[in-house]
Formats: C-alpha cells, sequence, structure tokens
C-alpha cells in the first residue's frame, strides 16, 4: 500500500470510528494479521475497545490489517511514522528483532517478565532495533499446532517430515526442519490456495483462527501436544511515544497489563468454540503421548533457542528470566470464560 493510499485509510478511520473525548490524544493502529483472524479480533475488542470505553486520555483509531500494509513490512512501516502502534506476531520481523523468538519459547507470562526485569531488557531492544516502545504481549496464552494434508510418517514415535513442504514463518522454520521438512515462506492468507493446489502439505499455525480462516478444509491431521506460545506484540514508534505525557503513557500502560489476561480469556472462549468446530469437520488428531510429546515439545523449544544464541547477544540475560524449566508462571484464571460457555 502507498504512503497516500494508507494517509487516505488512517483519515477515513479517524472519521467513522466514535469521537473521542475533546482533549483525547488520537492513536491510529494496524494488526498485520487479517481482521477476521481470531487473534486480532481480540486485539480490537480487548484492547482498542478497553481503551476507546474506557475514555481516557488517549483513544485508539483502528485502521485495518494486512489491506493496510504487507505483514512483513508492517514493522518498518511503524519505524518510518506511517501509522503510530502496531499489533503482529515478531515473526513478520524476527530478521529485525530476533529477541521474538523469546517470547514463543518462554514459559512465564507477561506479569512474569515485568517482575523479573525481562520485560525492560526487550523494551530496550525494541527502542533500539524496531525504534518501537514495546507496550503489551497479548494473547500470550495462545498456542501452536501442526496441521497437515497427509498423515505423517513417524520416527521414534515424532513426526517425520523429511519430504514434507511446510508454510513456515520465523516462528516454525527451526522445529519444522528439525524434523526434517523443507519449508516455504508465504502469507497466512495464501495458505488456503497452496493446501488446495499441494503447493505445501502442511503449516503451523495457532489453535485459534483456524476455522475462520477455512483451514479446517483443507488440512485433515492436526498433531498434539501444542507447543510454544504467541509473541503477538503491540508496539508503539518511538517518537509518538516520547511525545505523549505520562499521563498518557500511564494510561495506555495500565491497559496494556489489563489486556494481557483479558485477551486470554476472550480468545480462550474462540478457542474452544472453535475446537468444536475442528472435530466436526472431521479433522484427526494425531495426540503424541508420554516420551514422545516431551521429546517434540524439547525440540521445538530447544530449537528456538538455539536460534536466539546464534542471533542475539541477549540470550543470555533472557532466558533464565523467561523459561524456568518445570516451573512455568504464565497461568490466567480460566474458570469465567469456561463458564461463558456453558451458560
Amino acid at each position: 500500500m502507498s504512503k497516500t493510499t494508507l494517509a487516505i485509510a488512517i483519515a477515513a478511520a479517524t472519521a467513522t470510528l466514535a469521537v473521542a473525548p475533546a482533549m483525547a490524544r488520537d492513536i491510529n493502529a494496524v494488526t498485520s494479521l487479517q481482521q477476521t483472524n481470531t487473534i486480532a479480533r481480540s486485539f480490537i475488542t480487548t484492547f482498542v475497545g478497553a481503551v476507546n470505553n474506557a475514555k481516557g486520555p488517549v483513544t485508539i483509531n483502528y485502521v485495518g490489517g494486512q489491506e493496510v500494509v504487507p505483514p512483513r513490512k508492517a514493522a518498518n512501516a511503524l519505524k518510518r511514522g506511517q501509522f503510530d502502534m502496531l499489533c503482529s506476531p515478531t515473526a513478520y520481523y524476527i530478521g529485525t528483532v530476533p529477541e521474538g523468538y523469546a517470547l514463543l519459547a518462554a514459559n512465564q507470562g507477561p506479569a512474569a517478565l515485568r517482575k523479573s526485569g525481562a520485560w525492560e531488557i526487550l523494551q530496550e531492544v525494541y527502542a533500539k532495533k524496531a525504534g518501537a516502545h514495546l507496550l503489551a504481549w497479548g494473547e500470550n496464552m495462545t498456542s501452536y499446532n501442526m496441521y497437515l494434508a497427509k498423515k505423517p510418517k513417524m520416527k521414534d514415535g515424532i513426526p517425520d517430515l523429511t519430504g514434507v513442504k511446510m508454510r513456515a514463518t520465523g516462528t516454525y522454520r527451526p522445529l519444522f526442519r528439525a524434523l526434517g521438512g523443507s519449508t516455504i515462506n508465504i502469507k497466512s492468507s495464501e495458505i488456503f490456495t497452496a493446501m488446495q493446489r499441494g503447493t505445501v502439505e502442511g503449516f503451523g499455525f495457532t489453535d485459534v483462527s483456524f476455522v475462520p480462516l477455512g483451514f479446517h478444509q483443507v488440512a485433515k491431521y492436526r498433531v498434539t501436544p501444542n507447543f510454544y506460545q504467541t509473541n503477538q506484540v503491540v508496539t508503539v514508534n518511538a517518537a509518538i511515544w516520547k511525545s505523549l505525557s505520562k499521563a498518557e503513557q500511564g494510561f495506555l500502560t495500565a491497559q496494556a497489563i489489563k489486556y494481557e489476561t483479558e485477551s486470554v480469556k476472550w480468545v480462550e472462549v474462540e478457542r474452544q468454540k472453535e475446537d468444536k468446530q475442528v472435530k466436526a469437520a472431521g479433522v484427526v488428531d494425531i495426540a503424541l503421548k508420554g516420551a514422545a510429546a516431551a521429546k517434540y515439545l524439547d525440540i521445538a523449544h530447544s530449537e528456538i533457542w538455539k536460534e536466539l544464541k546464534k542471533r542475539s547477544k541477549y540470550h543470555d540475560q533472557l532466558r533464565p528470566l523467561m523459561y524456568v524449566p518445570g516451573k512455568p508462571n504464565r497461568q490466567v484464571d480460566l474458570s469465567a470464560a469456561k463458564a461463558r460457555l456453558r451458560q
């Protein structure tokens, strides 16, 4: 999208959204995921909506998703100031900020990271490398599955992807290659057609948004257990963040912390709804158990940390703060979300 077209989109969004309080500061936000994606909808609902409903000193104008700017160009567009706020998986700019891998392989949640000092390190990294202020880590208990068109061969109890063409961003590439697969990098909006045509034979994806994007029609097998946790973060252009008053920054930070919990609850409701639809569509679970499951997860997480070790001087600082073996600390109470489903 050209700068002119983007400017028109921002102007249109600003004009059509609810009228803000007279003195409120307007922030224009973009998601790098499709608007129909469950995680993008969570951001729009549990952050953008919550900020605007709070009627505080800042309001957010949601401009759009991939139709506004290609996902792999969004981080640079934010840095250049084409818009003010970005909600995006770090996979789309992992070459610029490889520390996004640490969020994938972490077993500590955002509250724990803020307490341990890891969040402060990540904010320093984002300021230096992305020209952005790291504001929030939303939907942080959403995890990933491997989906396949054909039943996989098994080796030592886990999938053998030798000769299998897998769609993969930086999120999945280390795992799929470790399992023998060949990887192809295409946009998430192209997965459906690529699976239909056999251009790819499998892909990794979150455990939500599978149905809205129609993937249950082209994927026949789902490998469990789930791995990783989503590295969807909200960032603000550094110059815009510095231009905000202390009150405005404090308001957005407080809303961001609430979002880190509320988004998890919101997504859980959607995940359980979708899971019923996935099973009804005939997608078959290949459930790894015991030692095989442990091996599969160990490969997934160790490959990510290896990748970060190769790419970032911050690895040795971040790993002990973000991954504590045997002591996960990212749990959000989901009882209320599950109760809503029973009503």
